[in-house]
């Protein structure tokens, strides 16, 4: 690493004080979006509790956050001061203070989210000390930084500019908060939520093109907004000039009921693939119900549905199972063993379990 002056290491120092503002202003909103979160899916008909949501994956998120502002503004002048927080994350304070896993409720996950906030705010707090030539921050930074594909040194930071106030701090809030979002949602669905097949249903409808596609959309969704619709195409009645199609439908909210409307109005930006009906949502349904899981999830009953304009089904019902945003929490098994029904919707089995 070359010889920085003092010009140089005022400049870094003063990126990383900026970078401390901001990620201070935007700590508030996460915690708000984390008590909607709660508040969304705690409106779910005979709510479960929130067992099995074990977090200690702050870091994971905030890495997330710093990356998807990173990328999502595409702003070279933001990236080596987020590549230092990455950096910092990553070590948890150069390896100290790391949280314990923490216990299955949501007071202790936003007690966590509070450490790891304070150990962030303070941790910038140290680097940008001026004592002894700014020793902190030359001893944390002493070697290069790997971030989203490239590599930065602190030379970088103090050639670069981290926004104060202003359209381009605004930017990069947005974009850090629309990441944070999708992680939050991605991580407790896939810790608290349970699958659950419905009854399956059959319908004739007019052997007319997109007629399945257009009955999902106008009828189906209206009624169950926050479930996903597979089909399988069953005969033809030439007489009647009807097809008729067998339709299947999953859960996966808390309890295995399906996703109450308050946390369907954010979800979901489609209903059918394709067929955008919230722009503002955070997720393609498919996406959702694929891949917010610990294994894969078996859908092999019933075809994904075509996009509005193309075939009835979509060309590969497969898909590549990744768990979102999260890859490291999966069970590595294939294939997900049969989706168990939770116990208090035994009873439901034949009449079918329709609250949404």
């Amino acid at each position: 690493m070359k010889d920085l002056s003092q010009n140089d290491l005022v400049a870094a120092a003063a990126n990383l004080t900026r970078l401390r503002t901001w990620v201070t202003d935007l700590y508030p909103m996460c915690i708000e979006y984390e008590v909607a979160v709660f508040n969304a899916l705690g409106s779910t008909k005979e709510n479960g509790g929130w067992t099995n949501f074990v977090v200690n994956i702050f870091i994971d998120m905030a890495i997330g956050i710093a990356s998807g502002a990173a990328f999502a503004t595409g702003n070279p002048a933001v990236i080596p001061a987020l590549a230092c927080l990455s950096a910092f994350l990553h070590d948890w304070g150069l390896g100290k203070d790391k949280p314990d896993n923490l216990d299955e409720t949501f007071a202790v996950f936003q007690f966590g989210h509070q450490k790891m906030q304070m150990a962030i705010e303070q941790r910038l707090s140290s680097l940008v000390d001026p004592q002894s030539n700014y020793a902190n921050l030359t001893a944390a930074w002493s070697k290069t930084i790997d971030f989203n594909g490239g590599t930065y040194t602190i030379a970088d930071l103090s050639t670069k500019h981290f926004p104060g106030l202003g359209d381009d701090y605004n930017n990069l809030q947005t974009a850090a908060l629309t990441s944070f979002k999708k992680s939050l949602w991605n991580l407790v669905i896939m810790k608290t939520c349970t699958y659950y097949e419905n009854y399956h249903t059959y319908i004739d409808l007019p052997k007319n093109w997109g007629e399945l596609g257009r009955y999902a959309q106008n009828v189906f969704y209206k009624n169950y907004k926050g479930v996903y619709l597979r089909a399988r195409y069953v005969g033809t009645d030439n007489d009647a000039q009807t097809d008729s199609f067998e339709l299947i439908y999953w859960n996966l909210g808390i309890g295995g009921y399906a996703f109450p409307d308050a946390a369907s109005n954010v979800l979901f930006m489609d209903d059918t693939p394709g067929h955008i009906i919230n722009p503002d949502g955070l997720f393609n349904r498919s996406y959702v119900f694929e891949q917010f899981s610990m294994q894969k999830p078996d859908f092999s009953k019933g075809h994904e549905l075509g996009s509005p304009s193309g075939e009835m089904f979509a060309a590969n019902d497969d898909f590549n199972f990744t768990g979102g945003m999260f890859p490291g929490l999966i069970q590595k098994k294939g294939m997900a063993e049969p989706l168990m029904i939770p116990n208090h919707m035994m009873a439901v089995q034949d009449s079918g379990n329709q609250d949404s």
